[in-house]
């Protein structure tokens, strides 16, 4: 950034970057943590720059007073000094913060007024916020300045601190006392300008004073002579790295414009290919771009064939049509991995040969035979990551040599030919294939039609073998007539409270009917038992659920979920049977069934005891929660039942009784 004005207009900018180093340095020192404060709120562009602290502490820039301005009203909050600004202002001297030429100056002007004097000429130079009045009436050890800020600049008293700072400091670099700076008229409270009087203690020992400065002073100004000469040299050797980055920046230039004039052609070309869906128009279009909006004087395209064994040539343009038959036939095995062709298609990468005779290539292949190009370039088709073939081309001799630059334009535009051609061959395959779904469309829905009649039929099937089943269960239990059907509907609705997918609810619905299939296989005497069944009793009626799954075991449709039989009496607390699962091991389904099984027993009446009200038998459900069953489930029943079962269940229940 150094040495670079912003991108303003060079008269906004009044204010040379040594006062915001000043600034900056000063933060740093005391407060380093907070240095980033001081570049908020600073006009653009200076508060979008990434880090204002490299451009503002270069002394070589410039920046608008209104920075300046800015900087020193967020210097004061991060103080909390108003006066901050005249400390400023001192501690730059006093910490040298100043160029090499200003270190020139302090040299050669030896006491205090004459570096006064010459500060107020460098302030005009550094700083063209004001113009400076010496008055006349300036005694030894003392100097009158008066201040003419200009109009139409952003200026505030903050820089009229500052610089009675710098001017209080200024005999310090003689081992002299600070200067006392007295204001007796302001701008900036109404006056036409601000005055200033600075008096300074005179130093004793003045010939010994003057014997020192003159045996320093040689030495201080060839040290200091010899620092600008350095610079000199130094900005010399800039200038000359400047013009020469200057040449090739125009050089790029050019080429750029060229390039421009290019890819437009290119990008109009490309558009044109884009619409383009068969691939042989593709292809005639490509050579037309290559001929003419590149400027080769011949092209031709191979691509890989159907099979993908061979690279065969497509088409060419540009040479005596006898010449471009000889290429009809031309096919290069892709396992041929010497040929130039074959490695820049497997490597996918363009390739310029500059010089023929140079190269080493052989002069007998059937390309350089019969065209004979001096120089040519070849860039691979690609695809989808796929290399579908190659694209070549040339100038002949007294034309232009190759460059990179026709090799980038030919890539550009041999990615959009690879495209358009995938595109063409994706239309051409989709087209295909379409026609042969059309083709066998009817075919198809009659299929769909005979399907869909066959389920009709199975489910139709099934649905019957479930009823029978269902039936005879009923002959052997009349008590427990409906009850599989009642368990099903109360299932169903639990399952889809739980969110249960509605091709799992068809399962649950059917197995839920079923749950009870294997009684069949129990002894009428102990289903029909008008008492209570005894241990042994119990225990021969527990293995109707293994029955059932016995029974239902050639039912292909409901096979996998044969679970619904057998595990809707195991218990969450693994105390049920017949294989004491507990808690998530007993499917979910199981356990909405036993839930629902569960609740229609207790509400049904049985010879030996009356069937409990409804609402008894939620409150039990409630109660064996977490021990006979699964919490959610039964949060989910009583749920299901306090919206919907419990007025039809008391209405049933009443009609019993």
């Amino acid at each position: 950034m150094k040495g670079i004005l912003c991108p303003l207009e060079q008269a906004e900018n009044t204010n040379s970057c040594l006062n915001t180093r000043a600034i900056i340095e000063y933060t740093r020192r005391r407060f380093p943590d907070r240095l980033g404060e001081l570049y908020i709120g600073l006009p653009e562009p200076w508060s979008a720059m990434s880090a204002p602290e490299v451009y503002l502490s270069d002394e070589n820039n410039w920046v608008p007073s209104s920075v300046v301005v800015k900087m020193f009203e967020n210097v004061k909050g991060i103080t909390a000094n108003p006066g901050v600004a005249f400390d400023i202002g001192y501690q730059s001297i006093i910490q040298r913060e100043f160029a090499y030429f200003q270190k020139l100056f302090l040299t050669f002007f030896s006491s205090p007024r004459g570096i006064l004097r010459i500060m107020n000429r460098l302030n005009t130079k550094l700083n063209t916020t004001k113009t400076i009045q010496v008055l006349k009436n300036n005694t030894p050890g003392r100097a009158v300045f008066r201040w003419h800020w200009k109009k139409g600049i952003t200026v505030s008293k903050d820089i009229c601190e500052y610089n009675k700072g710098i001017y209080s400091a200024v005999p310090t670099l003689w081992g002299l006392p600070p200067a006392k700076v007295e204001e007796t008229t302001c701008h900036f409270d109404t006056g036409e300008y601000c005055e200033n009087t600075i008096t300074w203690s005179l130093s004793k020992g003045r010939f010994r004073n003057l014997l020192s400065r003159v045996f320093t002073r040689k030495s201080a100004i060839l040290r200091a002579l010899e620092e600008v000469e350095s610079d000199k040299t130094l900005l010399k050797q800039r200038f000359d790295e400047l013009a020469r980055l200057n040449l090739e920046l125009n050089q790029k230039a050019e080429e750029l414009d060229q390039k421009v004039t290019v890819l437009k052609a290119i990008n109009s070309d490309t558009t044109t290919l884009v619409s383009t869906t068969e691939e042989q128009e593709v292809l005639e279009k490509t050579m037309k771009s290559i001929l003419g909006v590149l400027g080769f004087d011949r092209a031709l395209i191979m691509l890989v064939d159907e099979t993908k064994t061979h690279l065969e040539y497509r088409l060419g343009r540009g040479e005596a049509f006898d010449v471009l038959k000889k290429l009809h036939d031309y096919r290069i095995p892709l396992d041929r991995g010497q040929n130039l062709m074959i490695r820049i298609l497997r490597k996918k990468r363009p390739f310029l040969i500059r010089d023929v005779r140079a190269s080493g290539l052989n002069p007998a292949n059937r390309i350089l035979a019969d065209f004979q190009p001096n120089s040519f370039v070849i860039c691979p088709l690609i695809a989808e990551e796929e290399s579908i073939g190659i694209l070549g081309a040339d100038r002949r001799e007294g034309r232009p040599r190759l460059t990179t630059s026709d090799v980038d334009s030919l890539s550009i535009l041999a990615n959009s030919i690879a495209t358009a051609i995938q595109r063409a061959r994706m239309d051409k395959e989709k087209a295909r294939i379409y026609e042969e779904l059309k083709a066998s469309d009817k075919e198809l829905q009659a299929q769909a039609e005979e399907l869909k009649k066959r389920a009709e039929e199975l489910k139709s099937s099934y649905d019957s073998s479930v009823r029978a089943l269902v039936q005879a269960i009923e002959e052997k239990d009349t008590y427990t007539r409906g009850h599989s059907e009642r368990v099903a509907e109360k299932a169903e609705m639990v399952a889809r409270e739980l969110g249960m997918p509605e091709n799992e609810i068809e399962y649950l619905r059917f197995g839920s009917i079923l749950h009870d299939v294997g009684k069949i296989g129990i002894p009428e005497s102990i289903v029909r038992s008008p008492k209570a069944l005894t241990e042994a009793e119990f225990r021969i009626i527990q293995k109707h659920t293994l029955k059932g799954v016995e029974i239902l075991q050639p039912i292909a449709f409901i096979r996998n979920h044969m679970y619904l039989v057998r595990s809707h009496h195991e218990r969450w607390d693994g105390r049920g049977y017949p294989d004491h699962l507990a808690g998530d091991a007993i499917p979910l389904g199981a356990q909405i069934v036993a839930v629902a099984d569960a609740f229609d027993a207790m509400t049904s009446s049985r010879p030996y005891r009356k069937g409990m009200p409804p609402k008894q038998a939620a409150k039990e459900i409630r109660k064996n929660m977490g021990t006979q069953f699964s919490s959610p489930v039964g949060e989910a029943f009583l749920k299901v039942f306090e919206e919907k079962l419990s007025t039809a269940e008391s209405q049933d229940h009443e009609k019993v009784k």
